[in-house]
């Protein structure tokens, strides 16, 4: 499967944004256009479209924890793979890559990602790849953890 993370540019964006999630997905991720658009008031966050060959078919989103003094600490803040290729392993597949790239940034010790209470599904899909589960809170949601370094 050749799966490649590639920054978002003006020549793919729109296909980003318009890619699409379950109705049911829709209380636990943001809108890829708003993550994007956040992304131009704070420098330091990084856009991925996740290809599949030359289909944009995912996005993910990070981002180095500076707001909140932790400069090694990265925080994958979006990640969603288009409805119509979901449970193709493209996710596992573009997780690896994110956790490749973000491990060669020298300053990153330790990525987080957080889910919404009851996308329990989660929780085991990032614990394959060593993530554990460091805070728990039922209105804010889950963190977990991965020390890269």
């Amino acid at each position: 499967m050749d799966i490649s993370l590639k920054e978002v540019t003006k020549d793919n964006w729109l296909e980003v944004i318009h890619l699409e999630i379950t109705k049911e997905q829709e209380d636990y991720v943001a809108l890829n256009s708003e993550s994007i658009a956040e992304s131009h008031f704070y420098p330091h966050y990084v856009n991925r479209a996740i290809y599949r060959g030359d289909e944009v078919v995912g996005f993910l989103q990070y981002y180095q924890e500076l707001e909140e003094g932790l400069p090694d600490e990265f925080y994958i803040a979006q990640f969603m793979v288009d409805v119509k290729y979901q449970g193709q392993g493209i996710g596992t597949t573009a997780t690896k890559l994110a956790i490749e790239e973000l491990s060669a940034i020298p300053e990153c010790k330790v990525i987080t990602i957080l889910y919404m209470p009851g996308h329990h599904a989660m929780r085991r899909f990032y614990s394959r790849f060593g993530f554990v589960v460091t805070e728990e809170d039922e209105e804010d949601g889950v963190v977990m953890e991965l020390k890269v370094k």
